[in-house]
């Protein structure tokens, strides 16, 4: 699986030699790139708060960036939701730090894969069989359903290796918002609407300004909305609206996959996903079908967000259901 917000699988040889790049944002904040979710953290004069933790094969690499800038112990790790691509690392960073995530996010590392082993083979068959009747391998709706394919073929593995009691799911959860304090630094982790999942935490270092958005935010490639966990392409821009209305207009804005940005390209990516809902409304009203929809919305006036694990058609996908089901 590439990078997009999808979990994307490690590759066994990348896992034993990780590769990662450590950019210094303030004084005191950092965004870590490695094989997964981007890393955030927070250097205070007591401890480091952690912001998503990859997966586990590389987690005692991130621990060692960490430390290749402070001795300061690592107290608190906030999961921003459940993918394995952020919270794969959480039976490492357990010996040493609290855990912090939207109370959605322990029930879905701990039961949520029972219900992928249960459920989605018989979707995987629902999906072949509507391939089987797609002749044209280029048609983009046919591409879309490939697409699917390989997340679903992603979530049954991870779902297949899952062990409970290694999991270490977080041990403080929190409904609306909880916020830190730590070396006289502030911590703000809220949760503002079901978006990218139903347990989205956003994280913000006021002091530094700095916010780490999870996977509501990923720049330069197309969302996974994941609407089988609760996520919602409109709860994208509800997120959005909620941080661009409270943080400062040179904020650094640490996404979940891509390069970090500023507070203008979150804007931009707002307005991505606005004008996306408003295409795919517009072709519901006028009757057209679910294929024919993702085969006709273009958004050619984003020409930087790119294909990787999700389409465009993964997403137009998506927004017709919400907006057919009114969700």
């Amino acid at each position: 699986m590439a990078h997009s917000g999808a979990p994307p699988a490690a590759q066994p040889e990348e896992a034993q030699t990780p590769k990662f790049k450590l950019e210094k944002l303030t004084d005191r904040a950092y965004c870590l790139y490695g094989q997964g979710g981007n890393v955030g953290f927070l250097v205070t004069d007591t401890g480091v708060v952690v912001v998503d933790d990859e997966f586990e094969e590389v987690a005692q690499g991130i621990v060692d960036q960490i430390r290749s800038v402070t001795d300061r112990p690592i107290r608190y790790l906030v999961n921003t939701h459940y993918h394995g691509d952020h919270t794969g690392g959480n039976p490492v960073f357990v010996k040493f730090a609290e855990f912090i995530a939207h109370e959605t996010v322990r029930p879905r590392l701990l039961d949520y894969p029972e219900t992928i082993r249960r459920s989605f083979p018989d979707r995987r068959k629902q999906i072949e069989a509507e391939i089987a009747g797609l002749k044209d391998p280029a048609d983009p709706y046919r591409l879309a359903l490939e697409n699917d394919l390989g997340l679903l073929d992603f979530f049954l593995k991870t779902a297949e290796a899952f062990k409970v009691k290694p999991a270490a799911p977080p041990g403080l959860t929190y409904e609306g918002q909880v916020r830190l304090w730590l070396g006289g630094e502030e911590v703000d982790v809220f949760h503002v609407a079901p978006g990218h999942t139903d347990g989205d935490s956003i994280v913000y270092f006021p002091k530094e300004k700095v916010v780490h958005m999870g996977d509501l935010f990923v720049n330069g490639r197309y969302p996974f909305i994941d609407d089988l966990a609760g996520g919602s392409a409109r709860g994208f821009v509800t997120n959005i609206d909620r941080v661009l209305s409270m943080v400062p207009s040179d904020t650094k804005v640490i996404p979940g996959h891509g390069s970090t940005a500023d507070v203008a390209a979150l804007r931009h990516f707002r307005a991505f996903m606005s004008d996306l809902i408003d295409q795919v409304r517009k072709a519901t009203q006028s009757g057209m079908s679910k294929p024919d929809a993702v085969r006709f919305i273009k958004m050619d006036q984003y020409p930087e967000i790119k294909p990787l694990s999700r389409t465009l058609g993964n997403d137009v996908a998506t927004v017709y259901d919400e907006i057919k089901t009114g969700r």
